[in-house]
């Protein structure tokens, strides 16, 4: 009890009296949370609220053309710039990245598409004339700058064929109506307007009910706390490597009791560390994210499993900062070590990039992370109001992780003993 009682008045001690290091572990994961949420948040409301000026030429001048652009104006994305009418021009403007996206219409796309439909036509009322047509595709250009973000170029592509096919099948029912007209005499009343007969409604799918609404402040919060509790590596595993070569380490040795009693009292002062991370996080979602106009984070209604989720994942942070202090001989390896490996395990567990948006093959290996057990853990309580069974899996992970870390740092450090 001695020894542990030292150790841990001298952890506290060295502690305080790094303020960069203190620095990192407090002030720049605040910083980072207020940063990411609002450039996340002023994305999403950009894409909402402010309309992508796009250049239009239309050499075409047709029912396609003229329906491709209404479609455009109404979906409240796009501003339509239509002053340049050349393609060598407009390639000119959007590589100087005036515009992000010039769309071209080719002349006679809509009498390319007409004469496209009529043998389809004549086909259903001449099936004995069936034949096979080869068809002539009208090429519509899109010219975009090469900064611009794949999603991005996806979604206007997506956009412009949900229109295009609106308008083939509007061309479709005049054509059809005046196939109808020649052989009836009459003009037959045809809807010659696609109209919208289904309705899309999102809904929420949870499985208990909650007042919890998913919002950039709900997914960030938990995602940078795991970040910043994990770069506590860099101070632990730094301070390990000065209480060698300053020879505390070896003094701390010296009193009566177990190498296990030293790993525990940097364990109750770094995880007390990453707690108060946790809860200055906390705080900074509730208090100061609202300052920015951001949504108040909603804690749930289960706050013994957050606190249980945050000791756990404190604790795995811990033993990864011991473990590394214990493995690497000097200040560079520790430093570059710890924070490159910090980085590839967050950007692995889903911090930088939702696991569920990466290939198959790294989805599987993403479960490696332990950075992705407490993410996960948090995520079930901040966005479905989970409570302590349904975080049972994650925080298993995170404490034998923990343990695991532990183990090696003992053994490992023992070993360097003999070996000296």
């Amino acid at each position: 009890m001695y020894k542990l009682k030292a150790s841990v008045i001298k952890e506290f001690l060295v502690l305080i009296r790094d303020i960069p290091g203190l620095i990192i572990l407090f002030a720049m994961p605040i910083a980072m949370i207020i940063v990411v949420t609002l450039v996340q948040d002023s994305t999403l409301k950009s894409i909402s609220d402010s309309k992508i000026k796009i250049l239009y030429i239309d050499n075409d001048n047709d029912i396609l053309s003229k329906s491709l652009k209404e479609g455009l104006l109404k979906s409240d994305i796009f501003e339509i710039d239509t002053a340049i009418n050349t393609f060598s021009q407009a390639k000119k403007e959007v590589a100087s990245g005036k515009y992000r996206i010039a769309i071209i219409i080719p002349a006679d796309a809509t009498n390319t598409i007409r004469k496209n439909v009529k043998p389809i036509v004549n086909n259903i009322f001449a099936p004995s004339n069936k034949k096979e047509t080869n068809f002539k595709k009208p090429e519509i250009i899109i010219l975009t700058d090469p900064t611009t973000k794949n999603t991005f170029r996806q979604t206007v592509i997506s956009n412009l064929q949900t229109y295009t096919s609106k308008i083939e099948t509007q061309i479709l029912f005049k054509i059809l109506a005046e196939q109808m007209e020649e052989l009836t005499g009459t003009t037959p009343d045809l809807i010659d307007k696609p109209i919208e007969t289904i309705v899309f409604k999102e809904i929420l799918a949870y499985e208990k009910e909650t007042s919890i609404k998913p919002n950039s402040t709900q997914h960030n919060v938990p995602a940078w706390t795991m970040f910043a509790m994990f770069f506590i590596v860099i101070p632990l595993a730094s301070n390990m490597i000065h209480e060698r070569d300053n020879g505390s380490f070896f003094r701390l040795l010296t009193i009566p009791g177990n190498y296990l009693t030293v790993l525990g009292s940097k364990t109750i002062v770094y995880l007390g560390i990453t707690f108060l991370q946790f809860i200055l996080m906390i705080l900074t979602g509730i208090f100061i994210l609202p300052l920015f106009g951001l949504p108040v984070l909603n804690l749930g209604t289960h706050p013994l499993a957050l606190i249980i989720t945050a000791l756990a994942s404190g604790l795995a942070a811990v033993g990864y900062g011991i473990l590394v202090g214990t493995i690497t001989e000097t200040h560079e390896q520790a430093g570059v070590f710890g924070s490159v490996s910090v980085i590839i395990l967050a950007s692995l567990g889903g911090i930088w990039f939702p696991v569920y948006a990466m290939p198959a093959i790294m989805q599987k290996i993403s479960i490696i992370s332990p950075l992705n057990w407490g993410l996960e853990s948090f995520y079930d309580i901040f966005l479905k109001n989970g409570n302590i069974t349904d975080i049972l899996p994650e925080i298993s992970a995170l404490f034998v992780f923990f343990i695991i870390t532990i183990l090696i740092a003992y053994f490992y450090e023992g070993a360097k003993r003999l070996r000296f």
